[in-house]
C-alpha cells in the first residue's frame, strides 16, 4: 500500500500488535486489503491513513481511518449493499465496482466477525473489523 500512498502524497501510519484471530487467512486478506485500498483511494492527496491491529479481550480489532470525504447519512443506509455507488468519488483516479464492502461484510459474518463505520460527512472514515481472538500458536511452530 505504501507505493499507492506515496504517489497520492498520502501518510500512512500503523499500530500493529502481535494477534490471531480465528479466520481464513485468505478471505481476511481479501478483506484488510479492500479496506486499506478504498482508504488510499478515497483520501485526497496530502491527507492521512491510520491502520491499528490490537487484540480486545476475546477480540481482535482491525481498524482503518482516512481523512476523506467521509460517509452522508444516505451513503451509510447503502452502505454495505452490491453495487453501490456513494457519493464520494477516488481521488487520484481510480476505479470502483461498488462490491468491495459488500463482499468484505459478506467474508466478516462467514467468520463470526463483524464490520461497522463511524463516519460523518466531511470528516473522514473509520471502519472497524472484529474477529474472535485465538491463542498464538505454541513457540516453535
Amino acid at each position: 500500500y505504501q507505493n499507492h500512498a506515496d504517489s497520492k502524497r498520502i501518510a500512512l501510519l500503523s499500530s500493529i500488535e502481535p494477534a490471531w484471530v480465528v479466520a481464513d487467512p485468505i478471505r481476511l486478506e481479501e478483506v484488510y486489503d479492500n479496506l486499506v485500498s478504498n482508504a488510499i483511494k478515497y483520501t485526497p492527496p496530502g491527507g492521512e491513513v491510520r491502520i491499528l491491529l490490537a487484540r480486545r479481550d476475546q477480540v481482535v480489532r482491525f481498524v482503518v481511518s482516512d481523512t476523506g470525504p467521509g460517509f452522508s447519512d444516505e451513503d451509510k443506509k447503502k452502505l454495505f449493499s452490491k453495487f453501490q455507488r456513494l457519493s464520494a468519488r477516488p481521488t487520484g483516479g481510480e476505479s470502483s465496482t461498488g462490491l468491495g464492502l459488500a463482499i468484505a461484510k459478506k467474508l466478516v459474518d462467514l467468520m463470526n466477525g463483524r464490520i461497522w463505520l463511524d463516519s460523518a460527512l466531511g470528516e473522514g472514515a473509520m471502519f472497524y473489523v472484529e474477529l474472535p481472538a485465538a491463542e498464538p500458536p505454541p513457540s516453535g511452530e
